[in-house]
């Protein structure tokens, strides 16, 4: 046996992480928590369209009888990129993204989600909107570590009953009373504190994604093809860490490179399943034991987005 032999061997994931580059750590005052812009120096296109108020001519969002699916309408000549953890309002209820996916051009398709709004079943509006809002970091981890883990099959449990969960957890931490168990409404409450830490971010031209590490609760990744496509996810990305920032009102004194050189190198390393989508493939990993999953989306051999998490806080561990 050669000793090369015995040497890991890096993913499909590991390519699209040798390029981008981390910028300075940001800290914020009183509050646990890292943020870290994710830059790139090389410029690329992505001939696409995204869920965004400024085109909504070109896509509809219409509810069906399954209430863990959602039908997209593309009625655009570009491919529509849905990605993971954003949210749609409306209907009979609320609803996430289960994972980033394309919806070809002129063409529907169901998309899987999961419901974000437990105590509603009655119509807010006829079809879904987008909503100002993504799904919490960590609710949208956990969510993720479960819908992994069937792709790799070791299933942990009911997704939804997991999303309900996290979201219930949270707001009884936060003291959000909520009458529907929205998770839009855990945002509300705190608005105004929201609004104050997102004019502390420090961006970057180049900018093409965030790291974010909350000490004891996780550390989360997500890339984009290019800036430009960043920018139109970069506010409810933020808010969707805020709002976690928040609930860690603390300052810590400690270092978090060690955690995060060991949580990039398991997105190098682990074992991969590769799904064929309509539209492109999906990498996805899933590690029970480390608590790290990741999704990357990628068509043409190009990275659209890419997705990860790394569940530090183990009272969550599946």
């Amino acid at each position: 046996m050669h000793l090369n032999n015995l040497k890991p061997q890096s993913n499909q994931t590991s390519l699209f992480l040798k390029e981008p580059f981390f910028s300075k750590i940001q800290r914020f005052e009183n509050y646990d928590g890292f943020f870290i812009p994710v830059l790139s120096n090389k410029f690329k296109t992505a001939d696409l369209i995204t869920i965004d108020k400024n085109n909504s001519n070109y896509f509809c969002l219409h509810e069906i009888e399954r209430v863990n699916s959602l039908l997209v309408e593309n009625l655009s000549n570009k491919p529509l990129l849905i990605i993971n953890g954003e949210i749609f309002d409306g209907a009979k209820q609320d609803r996430a993204a289960n994972e980033s996916v394309f919806v070809p051009d002129n063409s529907s398709m169901e998309i899987k989600v999961s419901c974000v709004e437990q105590r509603r079943w009655a119509y807010k509006t006829k079809a879904f909107i987008r909503g100002k809002n993504m799904f919490n970091y960590h609710s949208k981890g956990m969510k993720d570590l479960h819908n992994n883990s069937t792709k790799h099959n070791q299933q942990s449990g009911s997704l939804q009953d997991n999303v309900w969960t996290s979201i219930q957890n949270k707001q009884m931490r936060m003291g959000v009373s909520s009458r529907t168990g929205s998770v839009n409404d855990t945002y509300k409450k705190f608005e105004e504190s929201l609004s104050s830490l997102r004019k502390k971010i420090k961006e970057e031209d180049n900018q093409v994604g965030l790291l974010v590490m909350i000490p004891g609760k996780y550390i989360g990744l997500d890339l984009f093809i290019n800036n430009e496509i960043f920018s139109k996810y970069k506010e409810r990305l933020y808010k969707s860490h805020l709002i976690e920032l928040i609930e860690n009102y603390r300052r810590s004194s400690r270092s978090p490179e060690k955690e995060i050189n060991s949580f990039m190198l398991h997105l190098m390393y682990s074992k991969e399943v590769i799904n064929q989508k309509d539209l492109g493939k999906e990498f996805s990993i899933y590690d029970r034991d480390s608590q790290i999953t990741s999704n990357a989306l990628v068509l043409n051999n190009e990275l659209i987005h890419l997705t990860a998490i790394n569940n530090m806080d183990r009272r969550y561990a599946s």
